[in-house]
């Protein structure tokens, strides 16, 4: 490992997480600030400054990742190429609409852009929301808040369908109590104007939300890597099935022979596994562990702990700390950053 150059791709979860473990690798972001999205909804439900859910990050190359060659090793990118020995992809994810006929032309996806045009809408009106994981289901309790007429659609036969049952019918009781209708096993063929046509009948509504779709980003099928929904494929040390130098981690990358959930939590894990198999030469697997679950429903919380279910204060102030938590980790990146940059350790980046 000495004398390598490791260049990290992406700073978000898992990207910091991999700085924080070797400060010496070169981070990449074409942005200096990263999103928390259960902020995102707290934005929307209580009309805050969208800056609430944007935390500064720092980087070394403020950037735009064009392509990488991978026979030369470097990184192509708007402020010039950057080479490396080993490189940790860590893109995050997009949102892809275009597989359902009619959804780019009249959906609403949840993207940073489009924050300020939810908040907006009319009081009163009807909003369905589709998709019944976690964004989904805080979102709804949101707008419901906001005095929205609210329609949650979910393709599969509950909530939250990747977590336990009893947690998935516990959030759906809190969500009906609320006043949410609940649409379950109800698959999406189309959306038109004012109207949602699934398997289960049609939904008049003004407005329709996706707060599923998600994928990796395009850049990664453009790297020709080999992928699934764009994201890269990796073996269970997180290596790319193409490459034996280059690693993914979080929302960018997947097993090829299984599945790594996408979530803040597990991006963490993976940055820093990813990072200590780049520079160590005893490997370790990659075993992804969802710690605990919080969803803040509403002025309800509901949580998740080792397959038990959990609400009131001690899931508020679950949630509350892992937030503090990844603050503190951008924190101490920004600091690591900072201090090499005062050191005048600038140069050799390209």
């Amino acid at each position: 490992m000495q004398g390598e150059r490791v260049v990290i791709l992406g700073g978000g979860f898992a990207g910091i997480a991999a700085k924080l473990v070797y400060p010496n690798a070169i981070l990449v972001d074409e942005k200096d600030f990263m999103v928390v999205t259960p902020r995102l909804v707290e934005v929307i439900e209580k009309n805050l400054p969208l800056s609430y859910a944007l935390i500064h990050r720092k980087v070394d190359v403020k950037a735009k990742i064009l392509k990488v060659d991978f026979k030369e090793k470097k990184v192509i990118t708007t402020n010039g190429e950057i080479k490396f020995d080993k490189l940790i992809i860590a893109l995050g994810y997009e949102q892809d609409l275009s597989k359902i006929k009619g959804a780019e032309n009249y959906g609403i996806g949840f993207t940073l852009e489009n924050i300020e045009k939810i908040k907006s809408f009319k009081e009163g009106s009807v909003v369905t929301i589709l998709g019944g994981g976690a964004l989904g289901v805080e979102l709804a309790g949101a707008l419901r808040k906001r005095g929205h007429i609210v329609n949650l659609v979910e393709a599969e036969s509950r909530l939250l369908p990747y977590l336990v049952s009893d947690f998935s019918r516990e959030v759906q009781r809190v969500l009906e109590n609320q006043g949410v209708n609940v649409i379950l096993s109800a698959k999406v063929e189309e959306v038109n104007q004012n109207e949602v046509v699934t398997t289960q009948g049609r939904i008049r509504s003004d407005y329709v939300i996706f707060s599923a779709g998600f994928s990796g980003p395009k850049i990664i099928k453009e790297m020709a890597l080999s992928n699934k929904n764009n994201r890269m494929l990796v073996d269970r040390y997180l290596r790319s099935i193409d490459y034996d130098f280059v690693y993914g981690a979080g929302d960018c990358a997947n097993f090829k022979d299984g599945f790594i959930p996408q979530s803040a939590q597990v991006s963490l894990q993976a940055g820093e596994v990813a990072m200590n198999n780049a520079i160590k030469d005893e490997k370790v697997e990659f075993k992804p562990v969802q710690r605990a679950i919080v969803l803040k429903i509403g002025e309800d919380y509901i949580g998740l702990i080792k397959n038990t279910v959990i609400s009131g204060p001690i899931a508020s102030f679950i949630k509350s700390f892992a937030i503090s938590s990844l603050e503190g980790k951008v924190k101490k990146v920004n600091r690591l950053i900072l201090a090499v940059f005062t050191r005048g350790v600038t140069s050799a980046y390209f």
